[in-house]
């Protein structure tokens, strides 16, 4: 079993096209989508935004389903000018930001291998250009998300592989509305916030509508490279159940 967990419904959806999963299993609050994906047993799931509906989401997961592995998908900002919208940056080193004082940043790390291609998670989204520059001059890190690294830490206290793969939809340069971060609440997109805003500021919506094509191709790219990537995984636990 694999699991692939993404934050909300839009990075979901392209994947489901590409899933055989017809069978919807809620447990707890969490709908997990079973089925197959490129030939292997999947359980597809929308988390929600934010480290602690990942936590949660997490263990619910290693919970009910012991998957072989867990990956960490969806959609991230770039950090860095050669990584641009539409890029997939697989994480081999998460990065969990601990500080941001502007001139100085701490962050943990769950390991450093030789030569890593960094993914940081912080805990609001990344709004503006200059502070998405600071922090990958600063770090080194790809992409910035806002679930990658409590998924990370869970699997690794349960000693689960875990992998974790962001597809680009805002570049380094580019601003976000400052309202952005308002949309959400308890990690979930709220529609009136969203529509409240756009009345008071018609710019955010001419944003979002931008950031909405970017996020339909991003979505469908991230969807084939799952199914590419997830067809050829051969762990050792599916090959010992095909044997």
């Amino acid at each position: 079993m694999i699991a692939i967990l993404v934050a909300v419904r839009q990075e979901l959806k392209p994947i489901l096209r590409r899933a055989d999963t017809d069978l919807v299993v809620r447990q707890e609050h969490l709908d997990f989508h079973e089925g197959t994906l490129g030939g292997q047993p999947v359980a597809l799931l929308a988390l929600g935004i934010g480290k602690e509906c990942a936590r949660i989401a997490a263990e619910m997961t290693i919970h009910c389903y012991r998957p072989d592995l867990v990956i960490s998908a969806g959609f991230g900002g770039g950090l860095q000018p050669d990584v641009q919208a539409g890029d997939i940056v697989v994480g081999t080193e998460i990065l969990d930001l601990r500080k941001d004082q502007g001139s100085r940043i701490t962050w943990d790390s769950t390991h450093k291998p030789v030569r890593p291609d960094r993914i940081m998670t912080t805990d609001e989204m990344v709004l503006r250009a200059e502070n998405k520059a600071r922090i990958g001059k600063a770090t080194g890190a790809l992409s910035v998300d806002m679930e990658t690294s409590a998924v990370a830490a869970v699997c690794a206290a349960r000693k689960t592989d875990f992998l974790a793969v962001r597809c680009i939809t805002d570049n380094v340069d580019e601003n976000l509305p400052d309202e952005f971060n308002d949309f959400f609440v308890l990690g979930q997109l709220r529609a009136k916030r969203v529509i409240s805003s756009c009345a008071r500021d018609p710019r955010v919506l001419a944003d979002l509508a931008r950031l909405g094509y970017r996020a339909k191709h991003s979505g469908d790219k991230l969807a084939r490279f799952l199914q590419a990537a997830v067809e050829q995984l051969h762990l050792p636990a599916l090959a010992a159940r095909d044997a």
